[in-house]
């Protein structure tokens, strides 16, 4: 994202009152020593997962807030604050927000709020761990499949037996005759 300019505050606690708003996930990251290049580089990673980094004064960001759901992890901000604002998949920003924590040794997560639920820097770690829709969603559908080859499996060879059975009353009733 291109550091947007702003004509006054306003317009950026409006703006971020907005996202704040309808975001699938927050999370409040201390970036002290973080050079202005390792920001660039910060944000074009997170673009692909929906994520847009905002460094904004703590104050504004509580006026920001006010009235949303972020509003619970803002409350006691102090030292120079970004916020990552996800309107994509929660899971997969919590995973790239993770993952440049590491890249990145100033970038300390603070907390944040993932699907309505508010975590600190250890429960947004943990969330980064788990795995993402797309990925449950193929587990989920290699379980099923496993169950209904099974399923097919067992129902045939029951109609294999029930069949091997006729075919013996009916040599039975053949060799009686």
């Amino acid at each position: 994202m291109v550091e947007k300019k702003y004509k006054n505050k306003e317009a950026l606690v409006a703006e971020l009152h907005e996202k704040l708003g309808s975001a699938s996930a927050v999370v409040v990251t201390e970036y002290r020593g973080l050079k202005a290049g390792d920001l660039v580089k910060l944000r074009r990673s997170l673009k692909e997962s929906q994520v847009e980094v905002y460094v904004v004064k703590n104050t504004l960001l509580r006026r920001a807030a006010a009235g949303t759901p972020s509003e619970a992890i803002v409350g006691d901000l102090a030292g120079p604050t970004a916020i990552a604002i996800a309107s994509g998949e929660a899971i997969d920003a919590a995973k790239g927000l993770a993952k440049n924590a590491g890249d990145f040794d100033p970038f300390n997560l603070k907390g944040g709020i993932i699907e309505k639920s508010v975590l600190d820097a250890n429960g947004v770690a943990a969330v980064a761990k788990l795995p993402g829709k797309t990925e449950m969603h193929g587990q989920f559908a290699g379980a099923l499949e496993g169950f209904v080859g099974e399923f097919v499996f067992l129902v045939e060879a029951v109609v294999r037996e029930f069949a091997g059975l006729l075919e013996a009353q009916a040599e039975k009733a053949g060799a009686a005759a």
